[in-house]
């Protein structure tokens, strides 16, 4: 009987060929998303080659311990910061409740293209976040009303002193 290569087994994952840049602030289920668009497969038809024991996409951008960062690091060619930066591993768990599940805003400065997968970013499904991590510019529902009347008068100040409320903007 012939022995298997390492490359199949569960603890040496194969490397995708090819694999596409993160955007920017890109959320890893939505970086997965799109590889499996690219692929021609169904999102949760690549999930168990990049994780096997996750449950759901939501689930990679939630918990993932350092093997499974590991991992996926290994599988989409690049370093384990990367990887972290696309997850809410570093958003404490009594706070986890103020993360959609599904983008709830977006900038129109940066978002504006119709292209098909979208990226969606982290910025996207936080619910405190009022302003694009991108460019600054003040978030928009889907109905296209500015996320900053949602909070009113607590942030018209802070708006018209140009003090940046993404503090990876400017």
């Amino acid at each position: 009987m012939m022995r298997k290569p390492p490359s199949h087994d569960l603890q040496a994952p194969r490397q995708l060929p090819v694999t596409l840049t993160p955007c920017t602030d890109e959320l890893l289920s939505s970086w997965i998303a799109r590889h499996a668009d690219f692929y021609g497969v169904p999102p949760l038809a690549l999930l168990p080659h990049c994780l096997p024991e996750t449950p759901s996409l939501r689930a990679t951008d939630l918990s993932l311990n350092d093997n499974q960062i590991l991992r996926v690091a290994h599988i989409l060619c690049v370093d384990e910061a990367t990887i972290r930066r696309t997850a809410f591993t570093d958003i404490a768990r009594s706070s986890r409740c103020l993360i959609a599940k599904e983008a709830i805003q977006s900038c129109s400065t940066c978002y504006p293209a119709k292209t098909e997968p979208r990226a969606i970013l982290r910025s996207q499904l936080l619910v405190w976040c009022i302003t694009c991590a991108l460019c600054g510019d003040l978030l928009q529902s889907p109905s296209g009303v500015s996320c900053a009347l949602t909070f009113g008068h607590w942030i018209l100040p802070v708006i018209s002193s140009s003090v940046p409320l993404w503090p990876h903007t400017r």
